[in-house]
């Protein structure tokens, strides 16, 4: 698209307004007009019309005739704006107004690209005018600077990199791809985990290579998956002997009494109580990690039977017992162990049936992402663990690389489970880039009966160094199957607490409302002077514009003083 940039009005005095003119003094014009192809922009004021006749005014106080589309929009004598060429044959200029963008009709907007001298296109009037409304300067300098900023942006809309320039985020196709998806509220770290957890065993199970091939990849992602997590020991037939006098078997857990406070009375204490013993004195303590925990009793059926036709593992009393049920007690990760050195034991002498039926059974698939569960999502009691998020985003990031780099050695560099990897990977570069310059992070929550995904904003002064009792406020932003939408906001000053909760429905904001004492009791013996209040609203949080924009570095493009603070998470 080509735009003529004419200028201003004001000097048009060679032609009354209105009035018609010969048609030799618009030779010139005509002829220069005719050069222009169908779908160029030029503009003009609307000297004289009549119908769809009608006579523009330029700049250089020529004319020009042209017959307006029969679908155009009424015009006014005098109205000055762009048009655009529909057709142009035989010397008839066909025109319509150009609504194309906010500032179409700006003449500045025209005038600062005509200075810089950049292309005056759709995209160029869309980038001038997407930093006036960011307030940015547009001098041809600045022009030419964010012109260069968006060419490195590849197909990303201009608001898009002329806000991320503002913000002074690098800008890649990768990082505007991903600030799009914070606008668009596409972009929960928990999501593309999930997708992830869900692509790993769909992978496995859509492999046609041979049995060997097969059970090596199986292999090389339960290595990725378990090297960060704490070595178990093998449990060994003895190791159940020992068990029978109620010992904890190596690579087992049990729940028991003395892990449950003492609370007596207390909401927490009668809650726990209930996750161990669920009410039944029947049912065994089953804990979140165990194989009787992480798998329903028809999931445990069908996976025991197609263990049992595997090596040697229904002859291994620590995996099965004398009546060929799978020990209830093992934790996913030792039944994965077990699974993955049988298969590597007898990878001669399977067929490739059956080790298709292992990875498609629904069993082995939870038992995987479950795996993945472990070591991805962080209970809040974890938090009480200094540096516990970064350790998480690094040792993610690590395992993302490694699993791309065994997808693209293996030719799968184009499969579903590479790109979530790569999802997962390019939002942590994102996070971490914002990060240089706000305080953000997001937080996968492993909570009772659910994830959830957690959002964590601090606000902070960049211009001055905050005082030892200044102001803190901090905003947290959750996602939960029962709450719903969750806001909370937290300003702090020294020992002083306002805290506010806001519910996206009636039900969450009257259950939050009835224990609100049970927070300040706990909040006070802590040390806190706390005002808590509840709202019922529907209010969507925007990443950009409640986050990153409320507080701006100084100056554009400028240095930033980061001040990072610990948080006591117990309150």
């Amino acid at each position: 698209m080509e735009i003529s940039y004419v200028g201003q009005y004001n000097k048009n005095a060679t032609q009354t307004v209105g009035t018609p003119v010969p048609q030799a003094s618009v030779t010139s014009l005509t002829a220069s007009i005719k050069e222009l192809k169908p779908g160029s922009i030029f503009e003009g004021n609307v000297a004289y019309i009549k119908g769809s006749n009608v006579i523009l005014s330029l700049e250089n106080g020529q004319n020009i005739r042209a017959r307006l589309d029969n679908h155009a929009m009424k015009l006014m004598q005098g109205q000055s704006m762009f048009f655009q060429v529909k057709t142009n044959e035989n010397g008839m200029v066909s025109i319509r107004p150009y609504m194309g963008g906010e500032g179409a009709a700006n003449p500045t907007i025209v005038r600062a690209l005509d200075a810089a001298g950049l292309p005056v296109d759709e995209r160029g009037i869309d980038m001038v005018n997407a930093m006036m409304k960011e307030q940015m300067p547009i001098s041809a300098d600045a022009l030419l600077e964010m012109h260069r900023t968006i060419l490195a942006g590849g197909s990303a809309s201009v608001e898009t990199l002329v806000q991320m320039a503002k913000l002074d985020l690098p800008i890649t196709p990768q990082m505007a791809a991903q600030f799009e998806n914070y606008k668009n509220d596409t972009y929960m770290l928990l999501g593309q985990m999930n997708e992830l957890m869900e692509g790993v065993p769909e992978f496995l199970e859509s492999q046609s290579a041979s049995v060997p091939q097969m059970i090596q990849m199986n292999a090389q992602i339960v290595e990725i998956l378990t090297a960060a997590l704490p070595e178990e020991p093998a449990v060994t037939p003895q190791d159940l002997a020992a068990g029978d006098g109620g010992g904890v078997l190596p690579g087992t857990v049990q729940a028991a009494a003395s892990d449950i406070p003492a609370a007596a009375g207390s909401l927490e204490g009668m809650f726990l109580s209930e996750l161990a013993d669920d009410g039944d004195a029947s049912k065994p303590p089953f804990l979140p990690n165990q194989i009787g925990a992480v798998l329903t009793p028809q999931l445990r059926e069908d996976l025991a039977d197609v263990l049992r036709s595997t090596g040697n593992l229904v002859d291994n009393a620590a995996v099965f017992d004398e009546n060929g049920r799978l020990n209830n007690q093992l934790t996913a990760r030792s039944l994965v162990d077990f699974i993955n050195r049988e298969l590597l034991a007898n990878q001669g002498s399977l067929e490739q049936d059956d080790v298709k039926d292992i990875f498609s059974n629904k069993g082995y698939q939870k038992l995987l992402s479950h795996v993945m569960e472990e070591q991805w999502l962080v209970q809040p009691q974890d938090l009480k663990t200094k540096d516990k998020i970064g350790e998480l985003y690094e040792r993610l990031n690590r395992q993302m690389e490694q699993i791309e780099r065994l997808l693209r050695a293996t030719g799968n560099e184009n499969s579903q489970l590479a790109r979530s990897a790569g999802q997962v990977r390019s939002n942590m570069e994102f996070m971490n880039e914002v990060n240089q310059i706000y305080n953000y992070v997001q937080i996968p929550l492993k909570l009772s009966g659910q994830n959830a995904n957690g959002d964590l904003y601090v606000y902070t002064n960049k211009k001055k160094p905050r005082e030892k009792d200044g102001e803190l406020s901090a905003f947290l932003h959750l996602d939960m199957d029962h709450l719903g939408s969750t806001d909370v906001y937290v300003k702090m000053r020294g020992k002083a607490v306002d805290t506010n909760f806001t519910f996206s429905d009636d039900e969450s904001f009257a259950l939050v409302q009835k224990y609100l004492p049970i927070l300040d009791a706990k909040l006070a013996a802590l040390g806190y002077k706390s005002t808590i209040t509840v709202s019922n609203e529907q209010k969507k949080t925007d990443f950009v514009e409640d986050f990153l924009k409320k507080d701006l570095p100084a100056g554009t493009g400028g240095t930033a003083v980061v001040h990072r603070y610990s948080f006591d998470v117990r309150a």
